[in-house]
Parts: C-alpha cells; sequence; structure tokens
C-alpha cells in the first residue's frame, strides 16, 4: 500500500482550501427578460411585487427607480426634479430615491429627465410613454457619467446588500456602458457594443436594442454604486429596480472543518492504491 501522505500526489490542506474557496467563488450573472410594466412604462422587472409602480415601499427587498414623481420611494421624502427638462417636457418628472439617501451625481451637463423625444438628443425606451432617465441631457458633452451612490441608502436599512439590479435600456448604442463599484472596486460592467451591432444600433423599436437586463450577484460581490456612461447621444433607461438581501449567517466553523476532512478522505482514497 502506497503511504498517501508521502504520494507526490498529496494534496496540501492549502489546496483543499483553495479548491473549497473556488467552488464558492460566483460571479455576476447576466440575463435579460422583464414584464410589461403596467403604468405604460414598457418593461419592468418580473420580481416586482407591484409592476404598476403604483407603490415603492420595499415590498419583496425591491426598490424602483422609474424617474416618475409619482413613484418615490414611500416615506423618504420626494426626490429631486433638478434633473428635469424644461418646460412640459419635464412635468411629473423627478428622480424618485434621493429622498431615501439615493445620491445622484454626474458630469456636466450628464443626466436628463423628461417624458418626450428629442431628435437626435434622446428618445424613451420603446414603448416607454412615461418620464425616463438619458445621458448626456440634451446639450450636454460627451463623454458623459451619471452615478447612483446607494451607501447612505443601504446603511439606513441595516446589515443588507443590493445583490440583484434590473433596468429598462433602451435604444442601445455600442458606446453606451453601465458599470457597477463596491467602494472603488469594479465589479461589473455591460457594453452596449456586447448587446447590439452597427446595423441596428440605437434602433427605438427593435426588441434586441430595447431589453430588459437583469443582473445577480452574489452577496460577497454586492454593489453600492453604479455608474451609467456614454461617449455619444445617448445612453436612455428607465425602470431600475435594485433588490436587497440580507448578510447570509456564516456556516459553523464545525462545518467547515467537517467538510474539509469529508473532502480530504475523499482524496485519500482516490489516491490510495
Amino acid at each position: 500500500m502506497k503511504n498517501f501522505f508521502s504520494s507526490k500526489k498529496f494534496v496540501s490542506t492549502a489546496a483543499l482550501l483553495a479548491i473549497v474557496a473556488s467552488s464558492q467563488a460566483s460571479a455576476a450573472a447576466v440575463s435579460f427578460g422583464g414584464e410589461a410594466a403596467g403604468d405604460d412604462s414598457g418593461l419592468t422587472s418580473s420580481r416586482l411585487v407591484d409592476k404598476s409602480h403604483a407603490t415603492n415601499n420595499g415590498a419583496g427587498g425591491f426598490f424602483v427607480e422609474t424617474f416618475d414623481a409619482a413613484t418615490n420611494i414611500d416615506g423618504a421624502g420626494a426626490g429631486t426634479t433638478a434633473y428635469n427638462a424644461a418646460g412640459a417636457a419635464g412635468d411629473g418628472c423627478a428622480v424618485n430615491g434621493t429622498g431615501g439617501g439615493i445620491v445622484v451625481t454626474s458630469s456636466a451637463g450628464g443626466l436628463g429627465v423628461r417624458n418626450d423625444d428629442v431628435d437626435n438628443g434622446a428618445a424613451a425606451p420603446a414603448n416607454d410613454n412615461t418620464c425616463y432617465g438619458h445621458t448626456p441631457a440634451i446639450g450636454g458633452s460627451t463623454p458623459a457619467e451619471v452615478e447612483i451612490d446607494y451607501t447612505a441608502f443601504l446603511a439606513a436599512q441595516g446589515d443588507v446588500g443590493i445583490t440583484y439590479i434590473g433596468f429598462y435600456w433602451g435604444s442601445i448604442d455600442e458606446y453606451n456602458d453601465f458599470s457597477f463599484y463596491s467602494g472603488d472596486t469594479l465589479i461589473e460592467t455591460i457594453s452596449g457594443d456586447s448587446l447590439t451591432t452597427a446595423a441596428n444600433a440605437g434602433n427605438q423599436t427593435d426588441p434586441d436594442t430595447n431589453r430588459y437586463v437583469n443582473i445577480d450577484f452574489a452577496f460577497a460581490d454586492a454593489f453600492d454604486r453604479v455608474v451609467i456612461s456614454s461617449t455619444g447621444i445617448a445612453g436612455e433607461f428607465d425602470n431600475i429596480v435594485i433588490g436587497l438581501a440580507n448578510r447570509p449567517v456564516p456556516a459553523p466553523a464545525g462545518l467547515a472543518f467537517l467538510g474539509l476532512g469529508l473532502l480530504g478522505l475523499s482524496f485519500s482514497r482516490k489516491f490510495k492504491k
């Protein structure tokens, strides 16, 4: 019988730990597809309890940014109208979450919120007849960025993290990106050029360029801010839904060592002769 511990096939404790760690690693998972929104805004997340967006109270752990003043987060106070288009084009619009601690900033002229289309400026996502966001604002320069920072909002919610985001991305262009960060660490970037081609980029009605994007994260990869960027005219978006999850309870240390022991035993049996 070969001595397992003197064999060149010996698997060290460090190697076992590496195997366990790699099996637990999880990258962001991206999928596409939403449901018809009940407020005539095109598509929204299938995970929302109220797909008409009449309430925004965190039911099921989900909050929605519709850019419509009527869906400010319940109990959080009014959002901001600072980014609204002038006149009738901005009627009924607002960035919902700022009253609840969500901080929205942009480059100069980087964010516009409106309820209509502007030739060579901005177009609502397909079948969206409500307010929506776009970068840059009309007349704004490129490159343009919009940052939505959830840090203070998350602190008020307790020991939670954002493990899901969905958003309706309209007339996708190859020069638009959504990037997700935890602090200063980049977790994931979704680029328009990975979803479209030059032939149909920017199409305002094509289902392939007007898509509801869903991204799921492991809690360890949860993000606290998103940066929407564009180097052209323009990036349009609506119905941004975030999903919160409680921090997982760690497994008892004894169970972890038991798992390592069983894993080591399986390797031992495999290499014995």
